[in-house]
This record gives structure tokens, sequence and C-alpha cells, in this order.
């Protein structure tokens, strides 16, 4: 019995969700380090202007390739047949708007870091922050790229 699209569809998300925040959490360890220590938000350490790359990368990813992991699925699954599905501009638009949607949600959260209240934070809280963000953007994108690409394409889907 083949998967239906809404199992497909969790099953990119959590992936998606768990390799961002793997992602997320060992390129803060490789920047800032795992040493307990305050983290400048602007200058030394620039933690706020770190979520613009991290913002950029998982959006990125977590648009383009589930979008295409999700295609080979369908087709193996026969939900879709070979040629059929997404045209590669539809799927480049898509990924387009996940990577604004993202870049978005960075400058706003380095915005809220460089001119909060906060001049430091402590490393601890910063990573869990950094893991948790990445992993909900991750998924937020993932989400977002599959229900446009493919819901209306599956015959009795409901997303």
């Amino acid at each position: 019995m083949p998967q239906t699209l809404d199992r497909l569809l969790r099953g990119e998300q959590a992936v998606s969700a768990a390799i961002n925040a793997v992602l997320s959490a060992a390129f803060f360890a490789l920047v800032f380090g795992l040493s307990q220590r305050m983290l400048a938000t602007g200058a030394p350490d620039r933690l706020a202007l770190d979520f613009l790359p991290q913002g950029l990368m998982v959006s990125l990813m977590a648009s383009l390739v589930p979008a295409l992991v999700m295609r080979a699925k369908l087709r193996k699954a026969g939900l879709i047949a070979a040629g059929e599905g997404p045209e590669p501009g539809e799927i480049a638009r898509t990924v387009l708007k996940g990577v604004l949607a993202g870049l978005a949600s960075a400058a706003a959260l380095a915005a809220l870091a460089l001119f909060g209240p906060l001049d430091a934070v402590p490393s601890l809280p910063a990573l869990v922050f950094k893991i948790v963000y990445g992993a909900g953007l991750g998924l937020v994108c993932t989400r977002l790229a599959l229900t446009r690409l493919y819901a209306g394409r599956i015959a009795g889907s409901s997303v």
C-alpha cells in the first residue's frame, strides 16, 4: 500500500527539522566553540549576524532538497508518473520564496539581537536557541515547499 502524501510530508518535515538542528549545532560549535562564555551579539563575536547565513542555508536546503526527494518518492510510489510533477521553474520559484522567508526571519532575529536590550548572551542558551531556530525554520520551509509543489497534484491529498 503506497504511503499517503500526509505521511510523506510529516516524514520529510521531521527529517528536515532533525538535520537542520544537527547542522545548526555543528556550525555553532565551529564558529563559536563549545566553551561556556558570554557571546557578544555585535563585535567581536557577531552572534546576531550569524542568523543570516544560518537562515539562508537552512531555508535553501529545507526547500530544495525535500522538493526533489518528495518527487522521487511520489514517482516510486506511483502517485505521479515520470515527467509529471512540478516544472523546474516552479521548483525554483518555490525555493526562492522559502529562501526569502528564511532570510526575513533571520534578519528579524539579527535586528532583535543587535538592537535589543542584551549586548551579550551565555553560549549555552545561544546554542539551544540556534538549534531550535534551525529545526523550526527547516520544518516550516519544508512544509511550505512541499505543500505548494505537491498537495494539489495528488488526488485525495489533504495537507
